[in-house]
């Protein structure tokens, strides 16, 4: 957003506030200043908070050159993968099954560190990989345009405000009788008053929040897809 972080402040801040920042076997959850598009600059940051006293999960970019990963990996047991959100799924697909298969797992699949998705909560890639975490504000923004994340069925507008309530079959109103009264009843089961969701974005997020740690214990279920690196490459 073209805002200057001071990096000194950002680490006393960490440090202020480490008793209530979540540890994985000893590693701080707390995300380097990184440079998107800037591999050197994001090192020489990770470098410079470590000399602050502060060592957060180190990041590596869409599309940049892998030995940056290389490196993180030899240092790491907890690194994170950024860039990634305005990044079609399709080429996601190529350049993760890539980094997955190359780098991230043994000859049996199983990851050999672990690694946080930056700005990931697409179902299809969540399960297809073994991530050990992702996070995306779309619990947020889903529910600020009117809809709630119903775990297994996505994104689903309810708003009385949505313009989506004008078109078939794409907004709670507009689905079959049956559909309709079938996810209603859900919702209420669910300990949710229906027509709250519809009115207010902060019951929206609520529900979004329930829903996200729903999705979460069901993908934790899903065993990873067999992914594979088809594409030719020199070497």
């Amino acid at each position: 957003k073209g805002i200057d972080v001071d990096m000194p402040a950002y680490c006393k801040y960490v440090q202020k506030n480490e008793d209530i920042i979540e540890k994985v076997d000893g590693a701080i959850c707390a995300s380097v200043l990184d440079g998107i598009g800037d591999p050197l600059k994001t090192w020489q940051n990770q470098d410079a908070m470590e000399r602050l006293g502060v060592r957060p999960l180190p990041c590596f970019h869409y599309g940049e050159d892998e030995r940056y990963l290389e490196w993180y990996m030899s240092k790491y047991e907890y690194i994170t993968l950024g860039g990634m959100v305005p990044i079609s799924t399709p080429q996601l697909f190529y350049w993760l099954d890539r980094l997955w298969e190359k780098y991230l797992t043994d000859g049996s699949g199983r990851p050999k560190l672990k690694v946080h998705g930056f700005g990931l909560t697409s179902r299809r890639l969540m399960e297809r990989y073994p991530w050990y975490s992702v996070d995306s504000s779309s619990w947020v923004q889903v529910a600020a345009n009117g809809g709630i994340m119903e775990p297994r069925l996505g994104a689903i507008p309810v708003s009385e405000n949505s313009p989506a309530a004008k078109k078939y079959n794409g907004h709670l109103d507009t689905y079959t009788e049956a559909q309709r009264l079938a996810l209603i009843k859900r919702l209420e089961d669910q300990g949710f008053d229906v027509d709250r969701l519809r009115s207010e974005y902060v019951s929206r997020w609520a529900y979004n929040c329930w829903g996200f740690t729903e999705l979460s214990s069901i993908v934790s279920e899903t065993q990873p897809d067999v992914f594979k690196n088809l594409h030719m490459e020199l070497f």
